[in-house]
């Protein structure tokens, strides 16, 4: 029984580690895409 519990709240964890990552990397692209189409409009 506090094995099974215990890999739960782990597999909890590395998933929101891991979409909290994943936010991040999306955020990074968002402004990477938001900077290369300014500098396009603006030549």
């Amino acid at each position: 029984m506090h094995t099974g519990r215990r890999v739960r709240v782990g597999l909890l964890d590395v998933h929101s580690s891991y979409s909290h990552g994943s936010i991040v990397t999306f955020g990074r692209l968002i402004r990477f895409y938001i900077g290369s189409s300014l500098k396009i409009i603006r030549h």
